[in-house]
């Protein structure tokens, strides 16, 4: 018989949230014994607002968490493993960049595609000059 949950509860969703903030990631939190699937999670995921909002409170403690982590590791990084720790802090910020773009994510560049000429310009400050003058 299968004992995994079917029904989101209170202390299912904090116990979901609590491995996922801790840095497990979904297939290992489902792959535990009482745990829901993942597609289990993720359709509660889709139709319930308040896990939802959990769920990503959790995934932003874990980008801070991954964030501090990598900064760690780069710290301590010696030539003889600066190789491996780069991947491992590569591999966290394009994960941090996914689950937590607002804060960790490329920023895109400001649009610096000019919006007229610069004889466009003087022209409408010479038009501005006039209009002040007959006023």
């Amino acid at each position: 018989m299968d004992d995994r949950p079917v029904r989101l509860t209170d202390a299912l969703a904090a116990e979901i949230c609590r491995r996922i903030a801790e840095g497990n990631l979904l297939h290992e939190v489902c792959r535990a014994r009482r745990m829901p699937l993942a597609g289990t999670v993720r359709q509660w995921l889709r139709e319930n607002s308040a896990f939802r909002s959990r769920y990503a409170l959790a995934r932003a403690t874990l980008a801070d968490a991954l964030a501090e982590d990598a900064i760690r590791v780069a710290r301590e990084a010696t030539p003889a493993d600066a190789t491996a720790r780069r991947l491992y802090v590569d591999a966290i910020k394009w994960y941090v960049a996914r689950i937590a773009p607002g804060k960790y994510g490329e920023r895109p560049a400001p649009d610096a595609t000019p919006r007229g000429t610069v004889g466009d310009a003087i022209e409408k400050g010479r038009e501005r000059v006039k209009r002040l003058r007959e006023v």
